[in-house]
């Protein structure tokens, strides 16, 4: 299904011309050689741009590169100096470069050569017998001879004629390209058709973490994935124009910024399935928008709520193209060594899925909102993350978030474990956090649901006995004002897991703080105080909880999120907030 979807997705790319022609790959070129009918070299030209302080290759389609790990392999018409030139760089120790002509780099060279040699033996097209004639009297010390420039070393060259196209595109060149291959056709696994098979799938490049040289959704390389006899690509025979098809889909869209997103170790990548690719353009945009939180920009976040809700609840959207039935597709990528794992794949309606995003939005709605606009999953993974880094985000939370996302199905535990532990080791408490508990809680057990935002009537023990280490710890600031740490700092975990073992210990705390506010001129606010404390005493049993389950401390940490930051009129009643101001 997956590689059918990938295989479907390249077809209509190719119609508008936004994937290469069928055998091509979009390469990094750096350099171009030109030369004459009689293979001589009138120049070598850089094709290096200037991004920020570096030079970097600009890309063209050209035949798609063969796999290179240890072994030598020349791609055909086109690849990097020590192929095409027999030349490479080398560092001096006095400093500055050479173009150097190893044993390596001659064993290349020399496979660059025996390849096009027989390829062309009987080549009339004059672009290739010219380079025929090239290959056949070029020694690579000519290179530093003749003062090429030396930018060029070790980037990757194409060939053409003064004047004339590249000999990759030459009509001559496409025909050797497509010389058929002497595997006997059996039935591609993805198209149905009859066809030779690929021994090797595509290498994939873009997925955060895999190997920068590619990496592979399909492989066979070892006896235990083997049957029958079969070796690599025969073992599931997908033929060569749907490897190639699928790989370059997939390879476009993790090199388009707009088609592809990292949640925690997973690359997610998405497309829409639309008649015309102008409307599917723009539901990508809004998937995009709707899954990264999109930019700085409220109101633009606001017009995406409203057209995603507008199409969860079945109403029609403004926006071309935002047709509820439209096909959308998800695919969760995560490296795996020299493979790439599906971290989940979701192929549904586009209706289907605006549900499911707003009801992960609403879910996490809680005040005071830690958010100005729309939250990110990837956003909240940094809440279970030591130091808040992207490299120490529990491995496959990432994945199993985004597929209870878009599924709509139960978070992991381990999602609320990570950040009743993160707060449990740094003690911050702060509105992202709280909204996963209230999330959490809101989908996995379903029955209640933590409040959107402050409720001195909710009957929930875990969370009256957050809203009281909220005001206890308000008293405490407010009776010794300037503390470095408060009550939190050391015992918020063991209260939200023992609630039994430590209450008893902080309220008489409080009593003796709030006798000490009394003397002083903060009697009024200590009054209220007091009055907050019993009021929420009065709503717990006599006997507390002796422990909290994980589900419960969730409740608490929402509701001493809800006691410590809402913000209530002064002339009213006096804020945990202003305690310590």
């Amino acid at each position: 299904m997956i590689l059918t979807a990938l295989a479907d997705l390249y077809e209509r790319m190719a119609e508008v011309g936004q994937a290469p022609r069928r055998g091509f790959a979009s390469v990094p070129i750096g350099a171009e050689v030109e030369i004459d009918c009689d293979g001589r070299v009138l120049r070598v030209a850089s094709r290096l741009m200037p991004e920020g302080k570096r030079m970097v290759a600009g890309t063209m389609n050209v035949p798609v590169p063969v796999k290179r790990t240890v072994g030598i392999a020349a791609n055909r018409f086109w690849d990097k100096t020590a192929y095409a030139l027999g030349v490479t760089v080398v560092e001096l120790p006095e400093g500055g470069v050479v173009a150097s002509m190893g044993r390596r780099t001659e064993a290349e060279h020399a496979a660059f050569r025996n390849l096009h040699c027989d390829l062309l033996s009987d080549a009339e097209d004059p672009g290739l017998a010219a380079f025929l004639r090239f290959l056949e009297s070029w020694n690579p010390a000519d290179f530093a001879a003749s003062g090429y420039p030396m930018e060029v070393l070790d980037q990757n060259v194409v060939f053409r004629l003064p004047g004339g196209i590249y000999l990759h595109e030459r009509a001559a060149a496409l025909g050797y390209l497509e010389a058929a291959s002497e595997a006997s056709p059996v039935m591609c696994l993805v198209t149905g058709d009859q066809a030779a098979p690929t021994r090797l799938h595509p290498s994939l490049k873009g997925v955060a973490g895999a190997q920068s040289s590619g990496a592979s959704l399909v492989s066979f390389n070892k006896p235990a994935d083997e049957s029958y006899g079969k070796v690599q690509g025969a073992n599931a025979p997908v033929s060569e124009p749907a490897a190639f098809a699928y790989g370059t889909a997939l390879n476009t869209l993790l090199s388009s910024p707009r088609h592809h997103i990292r949640v925690g170790d997973a690359t997610v990548v998405f497309w829409a399935e639309t008649e015309r690719r102008d409307t599917g353009s723009a539901v990508e945009e809004a998937i995009w928008f709707a899954l990264s939180g999109g930019e700085d920009d409220i109101a633009a976040q606001n017009k995406l709520r409203a057209g995603m809700t507008n199409l969860a609840q079945g109403r029609a959207a403004p926006e071309p193209g935002f047709d509820p039935e439209t096909r959308v597709y998800v695919l969760g990528l995560a490296p795996n060594a020299a493979r790439l794992s599906v971290r989940f794949w979701q192929a549904e309606r586009l209706g289907d899925l605006a549900g499911n995003v707003t009801r992960f939005w609403d879910e996490l709605h809680i005040e005071p909102s830690p958010w100005k606009g729309i939250p990110a999953a990837w956003g909240l993974l940094y809440e279970t993350a030591l130091q808040a880094k992207a490299e120490n985000i529990p491995p496959r939370l990432g994945g199993d978030l985004m597929r209870a996302v878009l599924t709509g199905g139960h978070y992991l535990r381990t999602l609320l474990a990570g950040v009743i532990g993160r707060i449990r080791a740094d003690g911050q408490v702060n509105g992202r956090r709280a909204a996963i508990a209230r999330a959490f809680v809101a989908r996995n057990i379903g029955q209640e649901v933590i409040p959107v935002a402050l409720d001195p009537d909710n009957p929930s023990p875990a969370y009256r006995l957050g809203r009281l280490f909220a005001v206890l710890e308000g008293i405490q600031r407010a009776a010794l004002p300037g503390l470095n740490a408060t009550i939190k700092d050391r015992w918020f975990a063991a209260a939200s897991a023992t609630p039994a073992r430590v209450f008893p210990v902080l309220v008489k705390n409080a009593t003796h703080h709030l006798a000490l506010m009394r003397k002083g001129e903060s009697g009024g606010l200590a009054h209220w105080l007091e009055m907050e404390m019993g009021a929420i005493w009065a709503g717990l049993e006599p006997d507390l909880p002796r422990s909290l389950t994980l589900e419960d401390q969730g409740r608490f940490v929402a509701g001493y999120y809800h006691q410590r930051f809402t913000k209530r009129d002064r002339a009213d009643k006096p804020i945990v907030e202003d305690a310590e101001q």
